[in-house]
């Protein structure tokens, strides 16, 4: 079986985290990466207080095994956060801005904490602030993402904030990536594409089959969404989200100018069209590993597929090693 430390110390089988994708979250695709034997994780990003909640409630009943609940700093909902306090889950994790004293509040409920970044200065400071773990986002990943790719950027943080685990994320969409993520001293990986293109992932049919028909240059990175909503991207972390093209991105990228007076207006339709169940309506968010998916399995056969992908590869490169 595949394990690392990181294994012992979140108390899951594989090495495989569920990213916590805000837009497409839920507790039955948390509770389905966890009773598969990874760490399932619950977004809050542009979501209501009430959502947050139902899913935390929900997961526990789900799973009895441990899953992870994600806040962003600097649009902090505090009455979801003080659900999650309350709720008590294994791991609390952030992202796209620096958590400050949101650490210690998770850690005096008993909850690890991970933080997400994209750059090593992040990282040193995420040390600093006495995270538990960190997740290493190149800029290939889906969602509000850096600049600096998974393979410059991971063996740096790993150098950087050693001894903490470092989890990779971007990029990764088959067992080949997970090997060599470890290759570069990560102890696990985080993937988001890949587990939209789910049977349990809560994203609409047009969402997966635009994921599985699409080529990796199709997902690029909508500067345009920091226009109309500059929460979260350019505060904290400065990040933009990476999407495939839709009509609403392709319209309003061609005039940013306009689009920013309209912000507001804008800002509404996402939201709105997010919570109404139909977020492909103005975007289709997805890393440049919608590339690589050509299929719509359940999470069971990703995470089976996951584990044995990676542990050819891995005998593979040992071999390679005795035959040098």
């Amino acid at each position: 079986m595949l394990k690392t430390p990181l294994c012992d110390l979140f108390g899951i089988e594989v090495p495989i985290i569920l990213a916590p994708m805000g837009t497409c979250t839920s507790a039955e695709l948390a509770a389905a990466v966890s009773n598969a034997g990874g760490l399932g994780g619950i977004g809050s990003l542009f979501r209501t207080s009430a959502a947050i909640k139902r899913d935390i409630d929900v997961v526990k009943k789900l799973t009895n095994r441990h899953f992870a609940i994600n806040h962003i700093p600097q649009t902090l909902d505090a009455d979801a956060f003080r659900c999650t306090l309350e709720a008590r889950p294994a791991v609390i994790s952030f992202a796209l801005g620096d958590p400050g004293d949101l650490v210690r509040q998770a850690h005096d409920v008993g909850s690890l904490v991970m933080l997400q970044v994209t750059t090593v200065a992040q990282a040193t400071q995420a040390a600093e602030r006495g995270v538990d773990v960190i997740i290493a986002q190149g800029g290939e990943a889906g969602g509000y993402c850096g600049e600096v790719s998974t393979m410059a950027l991971v063996p740096q943080v790993v150098d950087a904030v050693s001894p903490i685990p470092v989890v990779a994320a971007g990029g990764i969409f088959d067992g080949r990536g997970i090997a060599a993520a470890l290759m570069l001293g990560a102890s696990g990986v985080n993937l988001g594409t890949r587990f939209i293109a789910t049977k349990e992932a809560p994203a609409p049919d047009t969402w997966k089959q635009a994921i599985v028909e699409a080529q990796s240059e199709d997902a690029i990175k909508a500067d345009v969404l920091n226009d109309i909503s500059p929460l979260p991207g350019t505060a904290g972390f400065g990040t933009v989200l990476r999407s495939l093209h839709t009509d609403f991105l392709d319209e309003w990228t061609a005039k940013r100018d306009e689009a920013r007076r309209e912000r507001d207006r804008l800002r509404n339709e996402i939201v709105s069209t997010t919570q109404a169940g139909r977020p492909d309506a103005t975007l289709l968010t997805a890393g440049q590993t919608a590339g690589g998916i050509k299929d719509i399995p359940q999470v069971a056969e990703i995470m089976r597929r996951l584990v044995a992908e990676t542990e050819a590869a891995l005998r593979k490169a040992a071999d390679l090693s005795v035959a040098v």
